[in-house]
């Protein structure tokens, strides 16, 4: 979670850089980060994400109505989550702005880039509210939601990236409930995308088996696995009950 001694021009001098250890530039004009590529070879990069929990907020409102992954025929590096138009879109996280302009593709689009070398894109925006170098706490507006550029109907397209690498913001964060899954994050190489190794697990319930059994099973507490899906320990578990147990 490094800064950077002397901000670029064009950054307010009391202002400093988020993440300068892993970025060899600060370019407010593309899109993409093209600096050289940092990220250990066969090795996980382990990123703090969350600290309490106003450090993340939901950056729109609705639900999430396209996943990330393949869609017709291109790749979608992000997910969308429905807004109508003039909704407030807030940063997910708090973050420096670095880019904050029209795109073809993403229309209006603002990027954040994040102490702990994270970058967040907002996406469609049919209003820019900041930018590049305005810094932002988790929840601050940074935009209002729309159509814009490449879309088909109001919502936000969000991305989460590092280094430039795009990976899935539904391994790490729970749109549903507003919080992210995890409070650290570890991050590695696949097929040149990103993916992280503390994904969610889950046991199906066979006939006979309560929560001591399970947690005997995955060598978990078994206090800690009821926390984990709002039960109490001694609690009856219908059968093919989904029970998370990391």
């Amino acid at each position: 979670m490094g800064w950077a001694a002397v901000p670029p021009s064009g950054v307010p001098a009391e202002a400093k850089l988020p993440a300068f250890e892993w970025y060899a530039s600060w370019d407010t004009s593309e899109i993409h980060y093209r600096g050289p590529i940092q990220f250990p070879q066969n090795d996980t990069v382990n990123l703090s994400l969350v600290r309490m929990d106003c450090d993340y907020v939901n950056p729109a409102p609705g639900p999430t109505t396209s996943g990330f992954g393949r869609r017709w025929r291109r790749m979608h590096y992000g997910i969308d989550l429905d807004l109508e138009t003039g909704d407030q879109v807030v940063a997910a996280f708090e973050g420096m702005v670095r880019f904050a302009a029209y795109n073809g593709s993403y229309g209006n689009l603002v990027i954040v880039r994040h102490p702990n070398g994270l970058e967040t894109y907002y996406a469609h925006l049919s209003e820019l509210k900041v930018q590049p170098g305005d810094y932002l706490q988790a929840g601050e507006v940074l935009g209002l939601g729309g159509n814009t550029g490449r879309s088909y109907g109001s919502h936000l397209h969000f991305e989460m990236r590092f280094l430039g690498l795009p990976f899935n913001p539904a391994h790490v964060i729970d749109f549903d409930s507003g919080k992210p899954r995890f409070e650290c994050v570890d991050l590695y190489l696949k097929r040149g995308y990103l993916d992280c190794t503390n994904g969610e697990k889950f046991h199906v319930v066979h006939p006979g088996e309560d929560l001591y059994a399970i947690a005997h099973k995955y060598q978990v507490d078994v206090n800690q696995l009821a926390d984990l899906n709002g039960l109490s320990p001694n609690d009856i578990l219908p059968l093919d009950l989904a029970i998370r147990y990391h």
